[in-house]
């Protein structure tokens, strides 16, 4: 900026130092004097013309000026390009409609051209965006062609696009770093940068890493956004102080195409005592400083340490970069601080100060330093040092000059809008504001109108003739008082001549130089070769910025904190040649540190960096060896060919420049070894024999070392060959025969293997294991020690090819740790027994069919082939005959004729009728050869005709659709009532036009075969679609009425569905075999589970039925929103597995179908499985009836053999990726959750905490997988809780179960961990701190070999005994090769405490675990993680749960605190409950005798059992009831059990858990004795109805024998025996007990051991140590185990769940000979709701079921059903009346045996013995005797 004067019109100074060059300035002249604006402004000023001839009366326009605005250009483009079309226009014609253009300001870089009323922009100069071409703001003036022109402007900004025309520079031209040898994998190396002129994708840089060697990119990474170098893995010691890694990076834009550019690095590898400095400190750390910051300034003060005990010095050096934001023109430069500076204590320090005024916001906003540190050792560091400049108001707006017209004459109106730039960037330094200047005249200020946003407008019409022109001064200022050095004055000059004419004047301004910059020196090292002369190293060379030569006269000289050793080694010269004075020696001193100091002669331009000369090496010192090599080995035998023997032969050599080279010389004898003749690794060059007796066993080498110029080194070695076990076992012999016979040698040991170990003299122990694979032990075993052969069972000639088996058994030397062996071969021929009779070959399947309605001539005859599974010499030749209790229906009308050999031909003799009898099973007696013979049978189906009329009908068909994506496809048929067949053909069908447009829009129906197909997209919901139905054969017509049921199914209903496989069943069956109240066993399925789960039927979905070998897999879920979790499912069906079995008459051998569960059935045997369900969306499951269908989803287990291998995470969000609320965002092209908080949520925001309060809480179960590891992070408030059980719920409820569990506790402050692989189970413990205020974690991991428990940081301190407390390790139970290793558990995962399961000690004795495993106390605390392997358990993922809250931080219940009005409520209610008990007191001391009972009302017991959820184990179940609780002791026991186990742990909130609760005390008058006296009497008088019983069964048979009727009950003793007994009594109970035990109190005999465990193991919970119990109420029964398992009554009573007592049978009855014709109390509907689960029949009675009385087929269990309703009704008939009713009222009937008794409900046996329904109470000790059945005490 400059200065002008006013009068005089000269420069008077400059006000800001600017390169020296000529300025030129045309001011404006007016008159005589140039007229300037004041000091806070910058004026301009505009001519204004009046025009007074009317044909001139419009001006130019822009009509589309702002569309111009923000035009885009691009950069390089040659000169005359074009950049914007303007156009202008005039409403005048003629010459006054002529518009030109002009520019106002070009910039040098733009032109204009008129052309046809248009102006063409173009540029004048190739555009470089990179230096500061970005952006113009052009203002284009248009004029008309009128002598005195009027004008318009349009201002626009113009913007310079960028290419990709620059390459990033790096902000240094190479980088060199040291690196300790001793970093681990992970440590930052350096950091590179390189910068990119460009902008946008152009300018991002990524980085990659290159090497000369490519083994070298082994060690090192880079980040290719941030060029941070890493460390991939660690260093090798010996690297230290002699590995230099010479790497390259190369920087690359994204532009297209891109550029790129190289750097080398060159890392020298240190030793641990060799670290580079370590920065100290910095401040500030984020040092900002704005713009017009002065010279000098400081910004940033850095202190550093050297890390070199004895030499603490440390040289900053400031980098300077290739661009000016890295500091290229030496804005920033560094002053050293003082030692005694207060800044940095006890290290080094530097101050970056700002060196020149080069600051400026708009060009660059903020500069990256790079300080590099150095110590003596030229150990290096960079640092990056980031500085912010902060823009301020230092730039004022620029107007620019404009010549305006307005018409005389008008009104007021618009000139122009002025515009002015403002260059700072900073939004709110560019806010402008117009207004005239001071030197305005009152004239200008009333005519004219200036708006503060730079609109000028006229206020009144002007007159022409009055003033031609107006000179309006305008300022426009940004709101800062403009300095000198902010003054722009424009000098416009407004002539009023009638030319318009501009004058202007030059004015030249010489810009005088001064000494302002100082000189800047560039890094340097150098180098020279020792023992050289002296010679010149480098000219230095500095560069000074400044213009005249007198100021770029430099000095260099040695800083001041060069060493006195470097001045006498070399010479600076003033001119900036660096010599050396003398040879110098690398192995005296391999560096030098030259501070060097240039100099302009200003003191403060002094300027100095350090030079690091390097003295490079000659080889001038022969090499030794180092005494730390390693020079005697022991090698083993089977050591590889080119691998090392361990022999280590280091060198010490001084000189980096040598040719080392190694040989071996001597005693290298069969050239067994070699040496590498540049490392010195002696490697095998010959594969060793320890057993070659001369050459193989010691050899002594000597070996020789040679630098090339030098004298030579030797050593001598030793090399010591060891034996290995190198040869794997061999059997004595290949090939095995043995003989055994099958169904007789059974268990037996058939023979023996051996094998031996080469290895190994033949005298020695072997120890050879032999082992068997998993098939093979199926049948077998083999003497893990000893070979011998043993069969498993019996073996079946018949079920082996061809007689024999084959088994391989295997060997393995070292005990099973060594090599194995070939396997042996060992074929075991099985000797036949005619134990087999023969079967019908042919026809195939024992199935043949003819047509009915045939003539017996006219029908072909069926050829019958017997075969015998037997040897040929117990075989054939066979006879057949009709068995002799075939039906004579049967005989009548089928003939059987012997053909040759074993052949027969069967002949009808009579017409056959299908609608008569569909099918005929026809036995047979076959005979073999030896007269070994036994029944077959021959099902011969009837061919139909169509002879039978057809009716309306109506079907049921429901359809799963999964998600809605099923496409068009058939659902099953159009059903009417038709006895035929097979007359399809004779059919057709069309649509009534009765059913609704809606639906037949989506249903289709086949003409011809009558196929429904559902179209795809229908809708959920029923459908109701009638098809007429035609019979053309018999012209006859009907309707079919389809009800078409569509449900949804959802990804989480099939996913989370539970599944079970039913035995001897096919998915038809399910749908066709029905009671005779016509539900299908599918819909008793579904019944049995919702009742299971206390919901409703429309709540369980059954959507698969698949057939399968042995049975129908079942698939289902239950929602009750949402879905119930397939673990909880699976567990709760498997505790009442044997209730649905008996309920359903089905066998369930398998539960969750998972074959990953079972090692033995795995498709990946012994390695990682996983199951994963695929619904098949193309073919559905349709499973028919003839009324119902069922159209379900194909679910394909698919099983891989890993542990869950992730997949690719996707790169779009998706519903459901983030758990628990979370929101999915993209970063990266990776997805992220941002969850509610950080603290309690993982990545896919799951929920890591949850807060246990003894409670438990139930999650899906550990994958299956090889080298598992579980994780914890836990908090615990008790010093012993459960933190987490899987494995079984139930004993064994199958062969092959898995047995496997884990279970964690904290036991008394120590960590248990207790594990079952399948081989034993093993036991661990860590004691851990005890400390309630700290978390813990442990790891518990496992191998094929090991287990590995660690917590860490247990917080116990180690001893001499016990280096590590906090870790332990342990070998997996089980011989080496037969180690099972996975987890296979069925179970839950049970975080927090073991809820609904078997006692550890049933389970412990039912798998065969090794240990038995404690029970502590639920958990109380807070888990905060919990991982199997790498899934983190959402701990919100669960839907059973007790006593749990997430996240851990959830509130806890708050205390109520009572008010005024509620105290005076409770105060009334004890009042009212003290005067209740007044008058009960009063009615109990009535009298013992005559004391009486109100009847309770049954809704009071329902209400009490209720409101209880121990059943349900936190569910408020109100259909199923659980009276453990009324044998609850106040300590929390249960009475009678058999484990003394406590309670479940969710029923211990009713009792006291810590203390002994005090025994409650009755009023004086009341016991259990009177309560029983009083009940004999009103039993005789008044009959007690056992329908009450059950009732309360059917809600659920949820009681037990020991629940109830323990309590008050006995067997009645056998005539004729006395018993004697004492009653005691408790006076602990309440009324509502005693009624319950008056109502419920038959007795409890006959329960066998395997019910007694079924009816309590879902409620029981592991046994948990309490305070010993000072009372206790126990129920022994001691009824024999004959007596139990064969009275009809304990039948009955297991089943119903109450017990019935027999008068007439007695301990020595045989209950099994009764039959069900002769029971008296068997009740049809209970027999359809209880199916039997039958003894095997006779041949006689199977042909009847199935032929029926009269020879026709009938349904099994309609036939059992009528023979019990007859039974029933004859045995009726003949009794008295009491028993006749007796027989009305609905009977019970048993799953197992007929009831064969008739129910009595009292009966007294003794006179000292009272019945009280059938419960016999002991009056006296005498009165009862042993075997009188149970035997109550109270």
């Amino acid at each position: 900026m400059i200065t002008v004067d006013v009068s005089a019109g000269s420069v008077m100074r400059l006000a800001r130092a600017m390169s020296h060059q000529n300025l030129i300035i045309n001011p404006e002249q007016t008159e005589s004097a140039f007229i300037f604006p004041s000091a806070a402004s910058n004026p301009s000023y505009a001519r204004l013309t009046s025009e007074s001839r009317e044909e001139n009366r419009h001006k130019p326009v822009f009509p589309e000026c702002t569309a111009y605005d923000q035009i885009h250009v691009k950069e390089n483009m040659t000169a005359g390009s074009p950049v914007v079309l303007v156009l202008a226009k005039d409403g005048d014609v003629g010459k006054n409609g002529i518009v030109s253009y002009s520019l106002i300001n070009d910039f040098g870089s733009f032109a204009i051209h008129s052309s046809s009323q248009q102006g063409q922009v173009t540029t004048t100069r190739r555009l470089d965006r990179d230096k500061g071409d970005k952006d113009f703001l052009l203002t284009v003036i248009a004029r008309d062609g009128a002598v005195e022109a009027l004008q318009d402007s349009c201002s626009f900004k113009v913007i310079v696009e960028d290419i990709n025309d620059n390459a990033p520079v790096f902000d240094q031209l190479r980088y060199d770093q040291t690196l300790a040898a001793d970093h681990r994998s992970g440590t930052t190396v350096l950091r590179v940068t390189a910068s990119d002129l460009d902008a946008g994708e152009n300018a991002h840089v990524t980085y990659s890493l290159k090497a000369r060697h490519p083994h070298d990119l082994d060690y090192f990474a880079i980040d290719s956004s941030s060029g941070i170098m890493s460390l991939r893995r660690p260093l090798d010691d010996t690297m230290a102080n002699s590995k230099t890694f010479e790497l390259s990076v190369q920087a690359e834009d994204q532009g297209r195409p891109a550029l790129s550019s190289t750097v080398p690095i060159t890392i020298t590898v240190v030793s641990s005592g060799e670290l580079p400095p370590t920065i100290v400190s910095q401040n500030p750390l984020h040092p900002i400083i704005p713009e017009n910051t002065t010279e000098n300034t400081p910004v940033v003060t850095v202190c550093a340490r050297s890390n070199l005990a004895d030499s603490p010095n440390v040289y900053f050096t400031l980098i300077n970069g290739n661009t000016r934001d890295t500091n290229s023109d030496g804005t920033f430069a560094l002053r050293r601080l003082p030692d005694s500076s207060s800044a940095c204590v006890d290290s080094s320090g530097v101050s970056i100060f700002v060196a020149t005024r080069n600051l400026d916001y708009e060009s660059v906003e903020s500069y990256n330093l790079l300080l590099q540190v150095v110590n003596d050792q030229n150990a290096r560091v960079d640092k990056r040092i980031p500085v912010s400049i902060a823009d301020v108001n230092d730039n004022a707006p620029l107007l620019q000059p404009f010549d305006g017209a307005v018409v005389e004459n008008a009104d007021g109106a618009l000139i122009t809008t002025i515009v002015a730039v403002d260059l700072d960037a900073s939004p709110e330094f560019r806010e402008l504001t117009y207004a005239f200047d001071a030197l305005a005249t009152e004239d200008v200020r009333t005519k004219f109108e200036l708006k503060p946003n730079g609109e000028l407008w006229t206020t009144r019409p002007l007159d022409r003739e009055e003033v031609k022109q107006y000179r309006v001064p305008i300022q426009v200022t940004d709101g800062v008082p403009a300095l000198a050095l902010k003054r722009l004055v424009y000098f416009v000059l407004i002539e009023g001549n009638d030319q318009n004419a501009r004058v202007d004047k030059q004015l030249l301004v010489d810009i005088v130089d001064v000494n302002d910059n100082a000189p800047l020196l560039q890094l340097f090292d150098g180098s020279l070769v020792e023992n050289a002369e002296r010679a010149l190293i480098t000219t230095i060379k500095a560069v000074d910025k400044d213009t005249s030569p007198q100021f770029r006269q430099l000095i260099y000289k040695f800083d001041a904190t060069a060493t006195e050793d470097v001045r006498t080694k070399f010479e600076l010269k003033p001119n900036g040649e660096l010599w050396t004075t003398r040879p110098l020696d690398r192995e005296e001193v391999k560096q030098y540190r030259v501070p060097i100091q240039v100099t302009d002669g200003v003191p403060e331009h002094e300027r100095m960096t350090t030079y690091w000369i390097t003295v490079q090496d000659l080889n001038d010192v022969a090499p030794v060896f180092a005494p730390a090599g390693v020079f005697e080995v022991e090698l083993p035998e089977n050591r590889e060919l080119g691998k090392p023997t361990g022999i280590r032969l280091p060198v010490l050599d001084p000189d980096i420049v040598n040719n080392i080279t190694y040989e071996i010389v001597e005693g290298n004898e069969d050239q067994k070894f070699r040496i590498d003749s540049t490392t010195g690794d002696v490697l095998v060059n010959k594969l060793l024999d320890f057993d070659h007796p001369v050459m193989d066993r010691n050899f002594t080498m000597r070996v020789r070392v040679n630098d090339g110029a030098n004298a030579p080194a030797e050593t001598e070695i030793t090399i010591a060959v060891t034996n290995v076990n190198d040869l794997q076992p061999v059997f004595e012999r290949a090939n095995y025969t043995f003989t055994v016979t099958e169904n007789t040698d059974c268990d037996v040991t058939f023979g023996k293997v051996s094998a031996i170990d080469p290895d190994l003299p033949h005298r020695a122990n072997q120890n050879i294991l032999y082992y068997l694979s998993p098939d093979e032990l199926r049948n077998f075993t083999i003497g893990a020690t000893t070979g011998n052969l043993t069969i498993k069972g019996c073996l079946d000639r018949e079920a082996a090819t061809r007689g024999t088996m084959t088994l391989y058994p295997r060997a393995n030397d070292e005990g099973g740790r060594g090599h194995d062996a070939d396997p042996a071969t060992v074929q075991m021929i099985i000797l036949d027994l005619n134990d087999n009779h023969p079967y019908i070959k042919k026809p195939e399947r024992s199935y043949a069919m003819i047509r009915e309605n045939l003539d017996p001539k006219r029908v072909e005859p069926i050829i019958i082939q017997l075969d015998d599974l037997d040897s040929p010499e117990n075989g054939c030749p066979c006879t057949l005959e009709f068995w002799e209790n075939t039906l004579r229906s049967f005989k009548d009308k089928f003939s059987l004729t012997q053909l040759a050999g074993s052949e027969y031909e069967l002949r009808p003799t009579t017409t056959l009728d299908r609608e008569e009898q569909k099918v005929y099973k026809l036995p047979f007696l076959t005979r073999d050869s030896q007269g070994v013979s036994g029944m077959r049978f021959l099902t011969l189906e009837v061919g139909d005709e169509n002879d039978s009329p057809m009716t309306d009908g109506t079907s049921n068909i429901k359809v799963y659709n999964y998600q809605g994506q099923f496409s068009s496809m058939v659902i099953g048929a159009v059903h009417v009532t038709d006895l035929d067949d097979y007359d399809l053909e004779d059919k057709t069908f069309e649509v009534d036009p009765m059913t609704s447009s809606d639906v037949a829009t989506h249903f289709r129906v086949n003409h011809e075969t009558g196929n429904i197909t559902m179209l795809k997209g229908t809708p959920s919901g029923q459908h109701v679609l009638r098809v007429k139905v035609h019979d053309n054969f018999r012209g006859e017509r009907a309707v079919g009425e389809v009800v078409i049921n569509v449900v949804d199914l959802t990804l989480d209903a099939v996913m989370q569905s539970g599944s079970l496989r039913i035995a001897n069943m096919t998915a038809n069956q399910m749908l066709q075999h029905k009671t005779t109240t016509g539900v299908s066993l599918y819909e008793r399925l579904k019944e049995e589970i919702a009742r299971l789960h206390s919901i409703r039927e429309e709540q369980v979905d059954i959507f698969t039925l698949r057939d399968v070998s042995g049975g129908v897999d079942v698939r289902y879920n239950c929602h009750s929103s949402p879905y119930y979790t397939a673990a909880r499912l699976d567990a709760v069906l498997l505790q009442r597995r044997r209730k649905v079995e008996e309920s359903l008459g089905v066998e369930i051998p398998m539960i969750d179908i998972n074959l990953c569960l079972y090692e033995g059935l795995s498709p990946c045997g012994d390695r990682s499985c996983q199951h994963t369900m695929r619904p098949n969306l193309t073919s559905p499951l349709v499973v028919a009836s003839e009324t119902s269908t069922m159209v379900g989803v194909d679910i394909t287990d698919d099983y891989t053999c890993d542990c869950g291998a992730l997949e690719p995470l996707p790169s779009v969000c998706f519903e459901g990726f983030c758990y628990n609320g979370g929101t999915c965002h993209v970063v990266n092209r990776t997805l992220t959750c941002a969850c509610l908080d950080d603290s309690n949520y993982g990545p896919r925001c799951e929920l890591m905490t949850a807060r246990f309060e003894r409670g438990f809480a139930w999650y899906e179960p550990p994958n299956v997988c090889e080298n598992s590891s579980f994780s914890m992070v836990f908090e615990t408030n008790d010093a012993s809780g459960v933190l987490f059980y899987t494995g079984p719920i139930v004993t064994s409820p199958w062969p092959d179960y898995p047995r496997d569990f884990l279970y964690v506790i904290l036991n008394n402050w120590v960590l248990e961990v207790y594990l079952d692989l399948g081989s034993g189970t093993l036991n661990m413990s860590i004691p851990i701190e005890e400390n309630t205020a700290r978390s813990f974690e442990f790891v518990l991991s496992w191998d094929k070999i090991e287990i590995t428990l660690e917590v860490l940081d247990c917080g116990i301190n180690g001893t001499l005994e016990v280096s590590d407390p906090c870790r332990k390790s342990l070998f997996l139970p089980g011989p080496y090769r037969s180690t099972r290793h996975l987890l296979n558990v069925q179970g839950p995962m049970q975080v927090g405490g073991t809820v609904a399961m078997t006692s550890f000690a049933k389970l412990s004795s039912s798998f065969g675990w090794t240990l038995t495993p404690p029970s502590v106390y639920p958990f109380s605390g807070c888990v905060l993680e919990l991982r199997h392997n790498d899934h983190l358990y959402d701990l919100n993922a669960t839907d059973y749960s007790k006593k749990t809250y997430q996240p851990c931080d959830a509130p806890r219940t708050s205390r109520v605190v009572l008010g005024q009005q509620s105290v005076i409520i409770i105060l009334a209610s004890l009042l009212c409950l003290l005067l209740l008990v007044l008058v009960i007191l009063c009615l109990a001391r009535r009298g013992r005798k005559t004391i009486s009972y109100p009847d309770l009302d049954r809704e009071i017991v329902k209400e009490t059992l209720g409101g209880t959820d121990i059943e349900g184990f936190g569910e408020k179940d109100v259909t199923n009831f659980d009276f453990k609780f009324l044998q609850v002791t106040p300590d929390g026991y249960l009475i009678n059990d058999d484990d003394d186990g406590r309670i479940p742990d969710v029923a211990l909130d009713a009792s006291q858990r810590q203390t002994i609760a005090p025994l409650a005390k009755m009023p004086e008058g009341l016991s259990i004795g009177d309560f029983i006296n009083d009940n004999i009497k009103k039993v005789d008088e008044e009959h007690q109805d056992v329908d009450d019983v059950r009732h309360y069964n059917a809600q659920g048979d949820e009681m037990s024998a020991a629940s109830l009727s323990s309590l008050a009950s006995g067997l009645p003793s056998t005539a004729g025996t006395s018993s004697a007994g004492t009653f005691d009594y408790r006076s602990d109970w309440g009324q509502r007990f005693e009624k319950l035990a008056a109502i419920y109190g038959q007795g409890a005999a006959g329960q066998g051991e395997e019910e007694e465990e079924e009816e309590d193991s879902e409620f029981e919970f592991p046994d948990i140590p309490d305070p010993p119990r000072n009372y206790s109420l126990r129920a022994s029964f001691a009824a024999s185990e004959k007596s139990s398992s064969s009275s009809p009554a304990s039948v009955l009573e297991k089943n119903v769940g109450v017990l019935v007592a027999d008068s007439n049978s007695n301990s020595n009855s045989n209950s099994n000979s009764t039959s069900l014709s002769n029971s008296n109390s068997v009740a049809a509907p209970l027999a359809n709701h209880y199916p039997p689960t039958r003894e095997p029949k006779t041949a006689k009675e199977e042909i009847r079921d199935h032929n029926g009385a009269d020879g026709r087929a009938t349904d099994v269990r309609a036939a059992d059903a009528k023979a019990a309703a007859s039974g029933a009704a004859g045995a009726a008939a003949g009794a008295d009346p009491k028993a006749k009713k007796d027989a009305e009222r609905p009977a019970l009937r048993t799953n197992k045996e007929p009831v064969t008794k008739k129910i009595e409900y009292h009966e007294a046996v003794n006179p000292m013995v009272s019945a009280v329904n059938g419960v016999s109470v002991f009056k006296d000790s005498q009165s009862r005797q042993p075997g009188t059945g149970t035997e109550v005490m109270l």
